[in-house]
């Protein structure tokens, strides 16, 4: 039975893994298509007009997908932390050692963060200085 139970576990852990990229990537294809409607507002003759009637929601957008980016990428930390141990004893130490060498001496694997400003907030700042603010 303990193998029947691995085995469970096992596939449970990719089905879950599976999911949240998923997700993470519709997310994604989501902010492309946010961070384009922000660029046609933007470049609207009707901006005011679009601001007046939709501006909660223009605004909105941006910070509620990174709402749940914020808690796709808490999960896949999570998801990575909970499969470490079993991937790492699939892999033969040579492909093991490829992969810790990679990640330490490697650049940081998405930009790493750190003065990056929100969608939100660059929207803001081009709002305000449209509006001589």
């Amino acid at each position: 039975m303990p193998d029947h139970k691995q085995a469970s576990s096992q596939a449970a852990f990719a089905v879950l893994s599976e999911g949240v990229h998923a997700a993470r990537v519709e997310a994604h294809r989501i902010r492309h298509l946010i961070n384009r409607a922000l660029r046609l507002v933007e470049e609207s003759k009707h901006k005011e007009d679009i601001y007046q009637v939709g501006g909660d929601i223009i605004m909105g957008m941006p910070s509620r997908l990174d709402q749940i980016e914020q808690k796709l990428d808490k999960v896949s930390y999570a998801l990575s932390i909970m499969g470490k141990d079993f991937l790492e004893a699939r892999l033969p130490l040579s492909e093991k050692r490829d992969v810790e060498d990679g990640v330490k001496f490697g650049q940081p694997p998405f930009g790493g963060g750190g003065g990056k400003k929100s969608t939100i907030e660059k929207v803001a700042e081009r709002w305000k200085a449209g509006h001589g603010s």
